[in-house]
């Protein structure tokens, strides 16, 4: 999992390059691994693309959601509805990435954004170093609006995987630029410290930089919070930042009256609708639940079930716009599963499992939030902890908590305390974990709209651009 924050300045990227020279490049777009997909493209294009990924999402987290939904609310998810609809048509999707047969986000979206398989860690660069032109420099050329809406920063793998070219995901700076280059119409997520920086004194190689006064220039209306967002909705270009980095939890959003003003991913989407609507030529729209795939890293059973729930609430926005608008073809998918979640059997004859339904949702805190109010007093609180999370610390877990608390070299205490707690969390919850890591697993792809019928009841991750690409 990549460190929070880290990026790589756009000096040591360009290296003297222009950025108007990088764009040529982008235009002189060459295929190093062949043809782009054995998907046809023949037949009718959707004036439209409505792209909705989850980051992250493994089967075992939504078979988990799944459960939860059923037990708690006596229905079942919009996800799963999907099999039973008509007009929806399904494949599994291969996620392996060029390097590796477990992919990580940057690979897996450039496989969407290019049509080629890159090494991980790369967005829209062949393992040559050659540049890749991605999916939104083609929707531009056809006239169409774009947009990209995430949970995470907006600067992230997964929503930079559609509209640029870096040779390392890291380099969230040179994206925001590359974002200002080619005008994507509609940014929405975090990530407001690749776009606007004070100079950081003990980070040198993170310079000051100010770009909003730039994409005002290009007529971009800045929206700072959820009230800014529902007075400019309307707004055809639009640039809302709503954190310095990721986006809160859903669990944290909840319940911290300091996030009140952050909004939430389906208002996120229902905005960039709005604003993308009017576009006489069409649109190409990704929107992100990223925060997932962080979740998952972490092992955090009641964070990752609460992000995904509210993924699911987009689903049905996007079935009401294919009403309005049948001329747009809608992707539903992830790009790999993350920790290898899993609702257990725990008790005699695995009748506890139920009943953990109902303790899975009882946290009123991320493990990442408490991670950074006990890095700020120096000391594990086990009370607040409880509270928190349900989860009560025996001596010797607090004492370990305690420990990696004060252990310099444990980047992640979210990670660790989770860790030392999964004994009681599965005995608890049901919830257990294979790794911190993602996974190799083959995952569910949804299409619905113009060009749909075309999808192969299995491809490889990179094949599906060759059903989205516009002609």
């Amino acid at each position: 999992m990549p460190k929070p924050g880290k990026s790589v300045s756009r000096r040591q990227f360009v290296k003297g390059l222009s950025l108007a020279g990088m764009t040529a490049t982008l235009g002189s777009h060459s295929v190093a691994g062949g043809a782009h997909s054995h998907v046809s493209t023949e037949g009718k294009k959707a004036k439209n693309l409505i792209f909705l990924v989850v980051d992250g999402l493994g089967i075992g987290t939504y078979s988990m959601a799944q459960r939860w939904s059923l037990h708690k609310l006596g229905k079942p998810l919009n996800w799963t509805n999907l099999y039973s609809n008509p007009k929806v048509r399904r494949s599994l999707q291969d996620t392996a990435s060029l390097s590796s047969p477990v992919t990580d986000s940057a690979a897996a979206a450039s496989a969407w954004g290019c049509g080629q398989r890159v090494a991980n860690r790369a967005i829209n660069t062949a393992g040559d170093g050659s540049v890749l032109k991605p999916l939104y420099q083609y929707a531009k050329e056809a006239g169409k609006a774009t947009g990209l809406v995430s949970t995470c920063r907006i600067t992230h793998a997964t929503p930079a995987g559609f509209a640029v070219s870096v040779a390392h995901r890291d380099m969230e700076d040179e994206i925001a630029l590359q974002y200002l280059e080619c005008e994507i119409d509609v940014l929405l997520g975090g990530g407001r410290q690749h776009f606007q920086r004070s100079a950081v004194a003990e980070s040198p190689e993170w310079p000051p930089i100010d770009l909003i006064p730039e994409f005002e220039k290009k007529g971009y209306t800045l929206a700072k919070n959820k009230s800014d967002l529902m007075r400019m909705a309307s707004s055809f270009r639009l640039l809302g930042l709503f954190s310095e980095s990721h986006m809160p939890y859903v669990i944290d959003r909840r319940h911290d009256a300091r996030f009140s003003e952050m909004p939430d991913l389906p208002t996120l989407f229902k905005t960039a609708l709005q604003s993308l609507g009017s576009s006489k030529k069409g649109f190409f729209l990704q929107v992100e639940a990223g925060r997932i795939d962080h979740a998952g890293h972490v092992n955090d059973h009641s964070t990752i079930l609460q992000e995904f729930l509210e993924f699911d609430r987009c689903i049905p926005i996007a079935l009401d716009y294919l009403k309005k608008d049948p001329d747009t073809l809608l992707i539903i998918t992830t790009d790999h599963g993350t920790g290898g979640c899993q609702l257990n059997g725990v008790g005699d004859a695995y009748i506890e499992s139920g009943p953990a339904l109902d303790r899975i949702d009882q946290a009123s805190a991320s493990f990442e939030a408490l991670e950074s109010e006990f890095r700020a007093s120096g000391r594990f609180d086990p009370e607040r902890f409880s509270k928190a999370t349900g989860l009560v610390p025996t001596e010797a877990q607090s004492s370990a908590i305690q420990r990696a608390l004060e252990d310099e070299t444990v980047e992640y205490l979210s990670s660790a305390m989770t860790k030392i707690m999964s004994d009681t969390i599965m005995e608890r919850t049901a919830v257990g974990w294979t790794s911190n890591e993602h996974t190799t697993e083959h995952v569910d792809l949804f299409a619905m709209g113009p060009g749909s019928e075309q999808l192969s009841p299995f491809i490889k991750n990179n094949e599906l651009f060759g059903l989205i690409v516009p002609s």
